[in-house]
């Protein structure tokens, strides 16, 4: 069976790709800047690299049939480590001689000029132009993201304010390791076919659902953001409404995170 890295392999959607791809019996190596964990799952290893550094990328790669590339850094160090570290990784999978890149990406990211997006689009373009085999999966917002949004939102009392007409498409990140896992198995596919949650809705529709379902009271005072980007989420290009193929809806996913809780 072949061996698997996976870059971000202890974030939040590379630990759900790890553990799909050891239910499917493939050998998986964890990239982390990290130090190793104390545990790992059986049929996994842990392997520290920085890809802002490159420092412990030919240790990760050495040995790998396939790369999948989930690290990611939305909010510092950006173009050091989506744009240049994908192409460390990359010159690095090249002399390795890797057979598979699979390299997961964001909805609308060639249609919205917002920077991170920016950043995204040119790290797939490197994982185009790299010459190996290659796959790349773009997927809308996960659950999770909106969650932390509206907890961040909703921090003070009485009111809270949000760009209400601003449109998502929320999925389980579960669902989209699974296809991840899917892709793996089925080897290069290019450029596939987008991936999204159940429904289109708004924030404010969001946030009003997420609000009953906590049973918390606010009052929702829409806040008008300027901007192309904002435009565009507005109109809902971070959106693939012909390819809602995820079966978890955002009500489902808030009422059993809270649940536990």
């Amino acid at each position: 069976m072949q061996t698997v890295l996976v870059t971000g392999g202890a974030g939040t959607l590379g630990r759900l790709v790890v553990t799909q791809l050891i239910d499917a019996g493939y050998t998986v190596r964890i990239m982390s800047r990290r130090s190793a964990a104390p545990t790992l799952l059986p049929g996994t290893s842990q392997v520290q690299a920085d890809l802002e550094t490159e420092q412990g990328i030919t240790t990760a790669v050495e040995g790998v049939d396939v790369i999948v590339h989930c690290a990611s850094s939305p909010f510092k160090h950006t173009q050091q480590i989506d744009v240049d570290g994908t192409r460390r990784l990359l010159e690095q999978a090249c002399a390795a001689n890797i057979s598979h890149v699979v390299y997961i990406s964001i909805v609308g990211i060639d249609r919205i000029p917002y920077p991170y997006y920016c950043y995204k689009l040119a790290a797939e373009e490197l994982v185009q132009n790299s010459g190996l085999p290659w796959s790349i999966l773009r997927a809308t917002q996960f659950h999770s993201l909106l969650d932390l949004a509206l907890q961040a939102a909703t921090k003070l009392p009485l009111a809270t304010m949000l760009p209400t007409d601003l449109r998502c498409q929320p999925i389980s990140a579960i669902e989209v390791a699974q296809r991840l896992g899917e892709i793996v198995r089925m080897g290069p596919g290019g450029r596939l076919p987008d991936i999204g949650g159940p429904e289109v809705c708004t924030l404010e529709e969001l946030a009003h659902s997420w609000l009953a379902l906590r049973g918390m009271r606010r009052a929702i005072v829409p806040l008008w953001l300027p901007g192309k980007s904002a435009e565009a989420f507005r109109r809902g290009y971070n959106t693939c409404p012909e390819h809602a193929v995820g079966k978890i809806t955002w009500a489902e996913w808030v009422r059993e995170k809270y649940r536990r809780q």
